[in-house]
């Protein structure tokens, strides 16, 4: 009886910490849920790692075993103290998981788009931040000069309940490992930009919205996108996207 009375709140402590993890990761996607969040960089991180990008839940499904583990490191002998430790796996993680944010998509001269840079300059390169860094680091995909752009596309953006659509995060993916090449929040509902001489998706992601995503390839000058209301959250729609 006394064995099973120690396992059961063994299994009760690690519920807890599970609770704290999964409160962490909740908070950090519902705060930022435009920009690239914890788990993002994370995800991204791990994609670089193992050259393919995983499934978001995939990474939340993973966090939350290591914020469990973390309680049993840290001999969290109390459900409080268990649920605080599991809470703490982001800053843990993030510590030891540096990450250099994505670069803007290359635009024409004269583009009338208002986008923001997610990374800095598209043209920028990172400073080398040793063996660590360039294990840990995603590799960025610069941006090459519009003479080396062949195509110049305009991407416009519609909703089905006709509503305007105030700002938008634009992502651009390499089609076969899924990283992220480039990151831009636009403001409207229009982006030009130049597609990367290379397989790639364009994702769209608008608050309110189902996420888009397309094909692009050098022969598209414009694309019209429709967006479809929903109830569901972008931190929750993109658990199951790569």
């Amino acid at each position: 009886m006394a064995l099973e009375g120690a396992l059961m709140k063994r299994i009760a402590l690690g519920l807890s910490a599970a609770t704290g993890g999964l409160v962490a990761l909740w908070g950090d996607a519902a705060q930022k849920p435009f920009e690239s969040n914890d788990i993002d960089h994370l995800k991204a991180a791990l994609g670089h790692v193992l050259g393919s990008t995983p499934y978001e839940w995939i990474v939340v499904v993973a966090l939350i075993a290591i914020s469990v583990a973390i309680s049993f490191i840290f001999n969290a002998d109390t459900y409080k103290k268990a649920f605080y430790s599991g809470a703490s796996v982001l800053a843990i993680m993030m510590t030891g998981t540096p990450y250099s944010l994505p670069p803007s998509p290359p635009v024409p001269q004269n583009s009338g788009a208002s986008a923001q840079n997610s990374g800095g300059s598209a043209q920028m390169m990172p400073p080398d931040r040793g063996w660590w860094g360039r294990v840990m680091i995603p590799a960025a995909v610069f941006a090459q000069s519009p003479a080396q752009q062949n195509a110049q596309l305009t991407v416009h953006l519609e909703t089905s309940d006709k509503k305007a659509v105030n700002a938008a995060l634009f992502t651009i993916l390499d089609s076969g490992s899924g990283q992220v090449m480039f990151q831009s929040k636009v403001s409207g509902s229009d982006f030009t930009f130049y597609v990367p001489n290379r397989p790639c998706t364009l994702r769209v992601q608008a608050d309110g919205y189902g996420i888009e995503e397309r094909a692009l390839n050098q022969s598209m000058r414009t694309l019209t996108i429709s967006l479809r209301p929903t109830s569901i959250p972008l931190s929750v729609q993109r658990l199951f996207r790569r």
